[in-house]
């Protein structure tokens, strides 16, 4: 008869187990795997050893929660294991980054360094473009805050412009000329994007300020560069035949080339250069006066376009090799600071009878483009009362806005002026140009880093044409 102790729990008798009762390697196996001193079940590692001499040393393996017997290293073999499992319960699972997998060196069971075993590594493929790089695939190009030179007051060419123009053939090109204080870079600026509301320090193309004024002195120097959002280029331009250009270049003692025998010719010959560059790389020359009209003014732009370099025409369009038409510019004169008599029907007829005799043997699409007379901006100019289509368009004095009649009886209401508020028709005219056709400078259709190689081309030939230089010993 066994005794009481010689019985577990469940009133099974024990089975005597050598090395003492309740004790042993046994014991420890129940309490660490089915024992209830356990709060859960540790991991359970199935795991072959690494060598067959290991077996004298190394404990049991693996063994199931019931507590079966050990397994023997001659049991399993002596073949050297290729990858190890490990088993885990769901709860146990720790948190590992996804797509990184690895297995359980067998040092952790043998106690010895295996030989280096292949791994499963799972990576995101470098093929696919990621979220970042799709987003600055499409991102727009950087929009500007300021003007970017395109060629400085030494009349040299800057290559820094560049960097704000794309590859994309969707683009209009405007360029303006005029004389010194007509309003140029003021209309550049409004037609860019700038508010009438604006200061003149947040002015795209910085406009004169007071002491330029006083001083007589221009602000613009060389030719200056803006791109919109819309992809309009806008170029503005020092002015042309300026007294301030050149007592600038006596007063800082600037050296003047040898072909030139005076500082005067070398001004007039600088301007006749940037006129005849915009009327070749430009969609639309903006022809921007305070008074009409100078007649050496009108001369000076049938000069430049006599003296214009041909278009560069290819091969492969003109097989023949003759030369083509060349490329004419629309020619818009924009009357700026006008009064309120330059909108009556008869003064408008007259300054267009003008402009036509002025310009009947131009090349220039001077007309047709943009105009006023078409009844939208004032009832009065409409195609019956204008005849002619000549691509004029005044503007009133910025200014003229805010200036009140004191004398009005009618206080409350606006004063009337005869004519639109500024906003209103600078508003107009951008829509105008905006909408213009954005036709071919050259035989071959250009993107807009083409167009920049192309104007560094055509100001290069221009300053190297043989026409200037036969002008300019003329002048002599």
């Amino acid at each position: 008869m066994s005794s009481q102790s010689d019985r577990d729990g469940r009133g099974m008798r024990r089975r005597p187990r050598r090395g003492g009762r309740g004790g042993g390697p046994e014991r420890q196996r129940k309490e660490d795997y089915g024992g209830e001193t356990s709060e859960k079940p540790r991991p359970i590692i199935l795991a072959k050893p690494a060598t067959q001499e290991q077996g004298s040393s190394s404990t049991t393996a693996g063994a199931t929660p019931g507590g079966g017997g050990s397994t023997t290293p001659s049991a399993l073999g002596s073949k050297t294991p290729e990858k190890m499992v490990m088993l885990r319960n769901r709860d146990d699972a720790p948190s590992t980054p996804s797509g990184n997998l690895t297995s359980i060196p067998a040092s952790l069971t043998s106690g010895e360094t295996p030989p280096p075993q292949p791994t499963l590594t799972v990576q995101r493929s470098q093929h696919f473009p990621t979220e970042s790089s799709s987003q600055n695939r499409l991102a727009p190009p950087p929009e500007m805050t300021r003007c970017a030179k395109l060629v400085d007051d030494s009349q040299m060419w800057q290559e820094s412009a560049m960097e704000m123009l794309v590859d994309q053939t969707d683009f209009l090109v405007v360029g303006v000329i005029g004389l010194q204080g007509s309003g140029k870079s003021t209309v550049m600026s409004l037609l860019a994007g700038n508010s009438p509301d604006d200061s003149h320090r947040q002015f795209l193309f910085p406009p004169q300020t007071q002491e330029t004024i006083e001083l007589c002195e221009h602000q613009t120097n060389g030719i200056d560069m803006f791109v919109s959002g819309e992809r309009i280029i806008f170029l503005d331009t020092q002015p042309v035949m300026s007294a301030s250009v050149l007592d600038k270049m006596i007063r800082h003692d600037k050296k003047i080339g040898s072909e030139y025998s005076t500082a005067e010719n070398c001004i007039e010959i600088q301007s006749l250069q940037q006129a005849a560059f915009l009327m070749n790389v430009c969609h639309v020359v903006l022809v921007v006066q305070d008074w009409f009209t100078d007649t050496s003014f009108l001369r000076f732009l049938l000069t430049a376009e006599m003296l214009k370099p041909s278009s560069p025409s290819s091969n492969h369009d003109n097989p023949s090799g003759e030369d083509s038409s060349d490329y004419f510019p629309n020619l818009v004169f924009i009357q700026n600071k006008a009064a309120w008599d330059h909108f009556n029907v008869e003064t408008f007829n007259s300054m267009q009878q003008t402009l036509t005799k002025v310009f009947e043997t131009s090349k220039l699409k001077y007309r047709g483009s943009v105009t006023m007379a078409d009844g939208k901006m004032l009832p009065g100019l409409n195609r019956r009362s204008v005849k002619t289509d000549i691509n004029l368009y005044p503007l009133p004095h910025k200014d003229s806005d805010g200036k009140m009649d004191q004398d009005a009886i009618l206080t409350l209401l606006p004063e009337y002026r005869g004519y639109p508020s500024f906003t209103t028709l600078i508003n107009g005219l951008r829509q105008q140009i905006y909408t213009l056709p954005r036709e071919q400078l050259t035989h071959t259709t250009l993107s807009e880093k083409n167009w920049f190689h192309y104007a560094a081309r055509t100001w290069d030939a221009v300053k190297k044409s043989q026409l200037m230089a036969e002008y300019n010993r003329l002048l002599h």
